[in-house]
C-alpha cells in the first residue's frame, strides 16, 4: 500500500486536481472570487487517491487525503456521489474518527458502506477504542498511543499541536485512575489561572458519574493552609506559584501523578525555574511518581528526561492534527477604497490567488484591516482576530461592536452584566459583550475570561479579540483567524513558536473540516513566520541564565549590593544553583548541562563565587526556596533588618508580625513592611511612596472589597484620563502589583521573620503569622470565603455569598453543605454568577441565560 501511495503522489495529475479542488473549496467558503468545480470524473479520481494516500505513513500524503476528501465532500455533498461515505471511510484509514461527527450524513454513513469497508473500519476502530464509564470511546492513533502509555504507567513527554486532542487524553486518564477507590494524589500544574478555571471545570465535569453519585474526589485549585488536613483522594489544579505555597505549607504533601500542561514553560525566565523546582521537590518527596510533560510542538522532547535526570522517560512526538488549517495571505490593492487580493499558500510555498474583494471602505491602518476583513469574511462564523495588547484588543472590539446592528441576546446580556458587576460599568466588555463581541487579555479577572471563554465556546460570542494570553493552553479555536502584522510584548514581533502556536486555533474539531488563517499584508510583516520551524527548542531557564546571562548572573553573585535592577530570572538561577551547592549536587548539576558543564572556565569562575557567597548566607535552604525568584543576598540582608529589630525584645518582634487584613492597623503594618521590603529588596530610594499605595490596595483586595469599588477609586484619582485606560491600569495593579509582586514580597518576608523569630527565641510568635500571601493570591481573607473558592467557585461569587453564610469561619466541608442547601436563587446574584454556583454544588435543573431563549 505504501508503494501504491508513492506511486498516487509522483503522479502530477493528481496534484493539479487536487489543487483545483483546494481552491474552488477555498473560494466558496470564504466568499471570494469564483473558481469552477471540478467534473464529477475528476472528484472520482481524487477520491480513489485520498482513500490511497490515508493508509500512508508519509505525513504530508495524509494531510492531502484529509483536504481533498473533505473539500470535495463540503462542495458536492452526497447528492450525487456518495461522498459522505467515501469522507469515513478516509477519516477512518486515518484514523480521525472524531472528525465523522463534523457532518451528520458521514457520521451515519456507516451502514451504506461495502461489508468489507465496515469490516476494515472496525478493526481499525477496536484497535483505537478505549471504554470509559462502560461507554466506548474511539480515539486517533495518536491518542490511543498517548492513552497506551499512560495506562501502562510510564512517564511521558508529549508534543502535540493544539488541535491534536492531548487535553482530552489527559484528562479522561485522570478521571479514570480516580475511578479507582485507592487513596491518590494528582498534581496538574498549569502555568496560568485562567488554566486553572478550564482544567479544573473539565475535570469536575468528568468525575460526575452518570448516576449522580460521587466518586469522593476534591477538585483543588487553591493551596490548603497549614493545619489543614490533605484529603486522601484529590487532584489539584495549580499554578508552579500557588504548589509553591503547597509544598511550603505541608512537608508530606506528594503526589503519584504529576502533569505537568504547557511545558515549554520551563523556559520562561523565573517561572520557568520556580516550575522546574516544584516538580524536583515533589519528585524528592515521591521518586516513583508517574510525570507527564505536555506541550505544543517541540523539537527536543528528551530534554525533560535530562533536565530532572530521568532515564525512562518516553517521548510522543506530535501527530496529525484532526483539523487542516489553510493560510491565507490578504493584500491591499488600493487601502483607500478597501480594494484586496486574497491568495491561498501553496504547501511549496508559492502563492494562488483565490479570488478579488471590494471592502468600499478605508483600510489604511492596521486596525482598519483587521476590522473591515474580519467583519466581511467572518460573517456567520466563529472568529478570532489577533491584538497586540490589552488596549488594542479593546479598541479593535469596540470598532467590530460598533459596526454590529443586531440585539443583545439575554446570553450576551448577561455577560455583559457581569462585567459591568465584576469589573465596572464602564468596562469596554459590557459594550461589546452585547454586540457578540469580546476580547481576551491577561489581567482580566478569571472570572471574566472564563465567561468569556465559555461564551465564546456556546457560540454566543462570534468575534473574539486576543492577546497572547490566548497562546497559554486556553482551547478556544475558531473558523477564522485575522491576523496583521503581530507583536508580542514591547513591540517585538511575534515568534516563530508563538505563531504556530496561534494558528492552531483555526478550525473547530467536529464543527468544520478545516479552518482558516488570514495573513494580512504579510510582506509587510517584520518576521516571516511561515519560512520558519514550526516546531521549537526549549532551554530550561536555568540553563538559558547560565548560557546566556552569565555575566550578570556572576555579578549579582559577587556583588550583593550591586545597585538593583529587575532580573527575576537572574536572581531565581542563582537561588537554585545556591541550593545545589548546599546540598553538594552543583558540580553535577551543571555537568548535565550541554554546552557549560562543571569545568569551563566560565562554570569554575561561577562555583567559586557561589562557594564564596555561601558563607555570608545563613539562612537554610528552606527559607531562600519560598521566595526562588529573589536573590539570597537580598533576603539575607532582610533577615539582617528585621534580627536588629526583633533582638530588641518580645514587643519590637510583635511589631513586626503582619495585621490580619480586618484588623483596624493592617494598612500601617503593610505600609511598614513593604517599605523595608522595597527598600531592602528591590532597592527602591527612601523617597518612594509607592508602599502606602500598595499596602491601601492590598488591605481593598484581601478585605474582599468588590473590584468595581477598587476601580471606581482609580476612577475619581485620575478623573482627567481616559476611563478604558485607567480600568485597564487598575486590572493590571492587581493582578500584577498585588497579586505577583506583593505576594513575592510578604512571601519572603514571612519566611525571613519566621527564622528571625526561631533565632532570638520567639518561636510562639512565629505561629501567630497570617497567611497574607495566600490572602493576596486569592482576594480573601474570612475563612468561609476561602473556603468557597477552595470548592471551585470564584472570588466575585465567593464574596458575594460570604454575608449570606451562617458563620465567617466555616471550613471548606462545611461552606460546601451550606452552599447545597442555600436558596442561591433568591440572592440577586447575576445570571452567570448563579450558573457557576449550581454547577459546582451539582444542581441538574442549573438554570442558564441560554434556557431563556429555548
Amino acid at each position: 500500500m505504501q508503494a501504491l501511495a508513492d506511486k498516487v503522489w509522483a503522479n502530477p495529475n493528481f496534484h493539479a486536481a487536487a489543487r483545483r479542488l483546494q481552491q474552488a473549496w477555498l473560494a466558496h467558503d470564504i466568499g471570494v472570487g469564483h473558481h469552477d468545480r471540478p467534473a464529477l470524473e475528476e472528484i472520482v479520481r481524487v477520491v480513489q487517491a485520498s482513500a490511497i494516500l490515508a493508509c500512508s505513513k508519509a505525513a504530508d500524503h495524509r494531510e492531502q487525503a484529509y483536504r481533498a476528501m473533505t473539500s470535495a465532500f463540503d462542495l458536492y455533498g452526497a447528492s450525487e456521489l456518495p461522498l459522505d461515505q467515501a469522507t469515513r471511510v478516509v477519516l477512518a484509514r486515518l484514523g480521525n474518527f472524531p472528525a465523522m461527527s463534523t457532518r451528520p450524513s458521514i457520521r451515519d454513513a456507516m451502514p451504506a458502506l461495502p461489508a468489507s469497508l465496515i469490516t476494515e473500519e472496525l478493526v481499525v476502530s477496536d484497535r483505537r477504542t478505549i471504554t470509559r464509564r462502560g461507554r466506548s470511546v474511539m480515539l486517533t492513533h495518536y491518542q490511543f498511543g498517548l492513552w497506551r502509555r499512560l495506562a501502562a504507567g510510564k512517564r511521558v513527554a508529549v508534543a502535540a499541536p493544539t488541535s491534536a486532542g492531548k487535553s482530552f487524553v489527559l484528562q479522561n486518564f485522570i478521571a479514570t485512575r480516580m475511578e479507582e477507590t485507592d487513596p491518590q494524589t494528582i498534581v496538574y500544574i498549569v502555568p496560568t489561572r485562567a488554566l486553572i478555571a478550564q482544567v479544573s471545570a473539565d475535570v469536575r465535569k468528568l468525575l460526575i458519574p452518570d448516576d449522580g453519585t460521587s466518586y469522593g474526589v476534591d477538585v483543588i485549585t487553591v493551596p490548603m493552609e497549614t493545619g489543614q488536613s490533605l484529603p486522601k483522594r484529590a487532584i489539584y489544579v495549580l499554578t508552579q506559584e500557588r504548589l509553591r505555597m503547597m509544598l511550603s505549607a505541608h512537608p508530606t504533601f506528594h503526589a503519584q501523578i504529576i502533569i505537568v500542561d504547557e511545558a515549554h514553560s520551563v523556559g520562561d525566565g523565573a517561572r520557568g525555574v520556580l516550575l522546574q523546582w516544584t516538580v524536583d521537590d515533589l519528585l524528592q518527596r515521591l521518586p516513583t511518581a508517574q510525570l507527564l510533560f505536555a506541550s505544543p510542538s517541540i523539537r527536543n522532547l528528551d530534554v525533560f528526561g535530562r533536565m530532572f535526570n530521568l532515564d525512562d522517560m518516553a517521548t510522543v512526538p506530535s501527530g496529525d492534527p484532526t483539523v487542516a488549517q489553510n493560510f491565507l495571505v490578504a493584500a491591499f490593492d488600493d487601502a483607500e477604497a478597501g480594494d484586496l487580493t486574497v491568495r491561498f499558500v501553496e504547501p511549496t510555498g508559492t502563492l494562488t490567488e483565490i479570488g478579488r474583494l471590494a471592502l468600499r471602505r478605508r483600510s489604511v491602518t492596521r486596525v482598519e484591516k483587521l476590522v473591515n476583513l474580519a467583519l466581511s469574511l467572518g460573517h456567520r462564523a466563529s472568529n478570532i482576530v489577533y491584538a497586540n495588547g490589552a488596549g488594542d484588543a479593546e479598541h479593535i472590539a469596540l470598532e467590530i461592536a460598533s459596526r454590529l446592528d443586531r440585539p443583545p441576546t439575554p446570553q450576551r446580556q448577561a455577560l455583559a452584566q457581569l462585567a459591568a458587576e465584576t469589573v465596572h460599568w464602564s468596562y469596554a466588555l459590557v459594550t461589546c459583550a452585547k454586540k457578540g463581541v469580546a476580547f481576551h487579555y491577561s489581567n482580566m479577572p478569571t472570572q471574566i475570561r472564563t465567561a468569556v471563554e465559555e461564551a465564546v465556546a456556546r457560540g454566543d460570542i462570534d468575534y473574539l479579540v486576543c492577546t497572547t494570553t490566548l497562546l497559554q493552553g486556553v482551547n478556544l479555536p475558531a473558523k477564522n483567524l485575522f491576523i496583521c502584522r503581530p507583536e508580542k510584548g514591547d513591540r517585538v514581533p511575534l515568534e516563530s513558536v508563538d505563531f504556530w502556536n496561534l494558528v492552531g486555533r483555526a478550525g473547530r474539531l467536529m464543527k468544520e473540516f478545516q479552518g482558516n488563517i488570514f495573513l494580512i499584508e504579510y510582506d509587510h510583516w517584520r518576521e516571516k513566520p511561515l519560512d520558519q520551524p514550526r516546531d521549537a527548542t526549549v532551554i530550561p531557564a536555568i540553563e538559558a541564565g547560565l548560557l546566556q546571562k552569565g555575566t550578570d548572573l556572576l555579578r549579582v553573585v559577587e556583588q550583593p549590593e550591586t545597585q538593583r535592577r529587575e532580573n527575576d530570572h537572574v536572581d531565581a538561577v542563582f537561588g537554585r544553583l545556591l541550593h545545589e551547592h548546599f546540598s553538594g549536587a552543583l558540580s553535577r548539576m551543571l555537568s548535565r548541562i550541554p554546552s557549560y558543564g562543571d569545568a569551563t572556565p566560565d562554570s569554575l569562575a561561577l562555583q567559586r563565587a557561589i562557594a564564596e557567597a555561601a558563607v555570608d548566607i545563613t539562612l537554610p535552604t528552606s527559607v531562600l526556596r519560598i521566595s526562588p525568584n529573589i536573590s539570597p543576598h537580598r533576603q539575607q540582608a532582610l533577615y539582617r533588618a528585621l534580627r536588629l529589630q526583633a533582638e530588641n525584645g518580645p514587643a519590637t518582634a510583635m511589631a513586626l508580625v503582619p495585621k490580619h487584613p480586618n484588623h483596624r492597623d493592617a494598612y500601617q503594618s503593610y505600609a511598614d513592611i513593604l517599605e523595608i521590603c522595597h527598600k531592602t529588596i528591590e532597592g527602591r530610594p527612601d523617597t518612594s511612596r509607592l508602599h502606602r499605595f500598595l499596602a491601601l490596595i492590598a488591605v481593598f483586595w484581601m478585605r474582599g472589597r468588590p473590584l468595581p469599588q477598587i476601580v471606581q477609586n482609580q476612577l475619581r484619582r485620575n478623573s482627567d484620563r481616559d476611563r478604558r485606560e485607567i480600568i485597564r491600569d487598575t486590572l493590571e495593579l492587581v493582578e500584577k502589583r498585588v497579586r505577583y509582586q506583593c505576594v513575592r514580597l510578604f512571601s519572603c518576608y514571612g519566611a525571613v521573620l519566621a527564622e528571625v523569630l526561631q533565632d532570638v527565641n520567639l518561636p510562639d510568635i512565629a505561629k501567630t503569622l497570617p497567611s497574607i500571601p495566600l490572602f493576596l493570591e486569592l482576594g480573601a481573607s474570612d475563612k468561609t470565603t476561602l473556603s468557597l473558592m477552595s470548592n471551585g467557585l470564584s472570588r466575585a461569587t465567593a464574596t458575594r455569598l460570604t454575608p449570606r453564610a451562617p458563620s465567617r469561619d466555616l471550613g471548606p466541608e462545611d461552606a460546601m453543605n451550606w452552599l447545597r442547601q442555600a436558596p442561591v436563587e433568591t440572592y440577586r446574584l447575576p445570571a452567570l454568577l448563579l450558573g457557576e454556583v449550581l454547577e459546582i454544588r451539582g444542581d441538574k435543573a442549573a438554570v442558564t441565560p441560554n434556557d431563556t431563549d429555548r
